[in-house]
């Protein structure tokens, strides 16, 4: 599983190859954490969870972990971060 520390050394090491999983738990946060956003402050020409899947699903590795930020978070690993928007993830997307 991918950790915080494992995540500081491949940016260091610019090695960046995420797992299946961590990759997958970090598209559903980020679809999760957009919903959350989303929800109390919502605009015309906001995404739906399928427009910003087929979005996330084109990034590299790095592109997702500099768009959840998971290595200046305070969450452990892709899996605490996706727990922690999965209230918002729609059903289609979570884990």
């Amino acid at each position: 599983m991918l950790t915080a520390s494992t995540v500081k050394h491949y940016t260091q090491h610019h090695l960046t190859q995420l797992q299946r999983l961590d990759r997958n738990f970090l598209i559903a946060g980020l679809i999760g954490e957009y919903q959350y956003l989303c929800h109390d402050d919502s605009a015309p020409d906001d995404m739906s969870p399928a427009e910003h899947h087929a979005k996330l699903v084109t990034y590299s590795d790095d592109e997702l972990l500099e768009d959840s930020d998971l290595f200046n978070s305070p969450y452990d690993n892709a899996e605490d971060y996706y727990d922690s928007y999965s209230a918002y993830v729609p059903d289609e997307y979570s884990l």
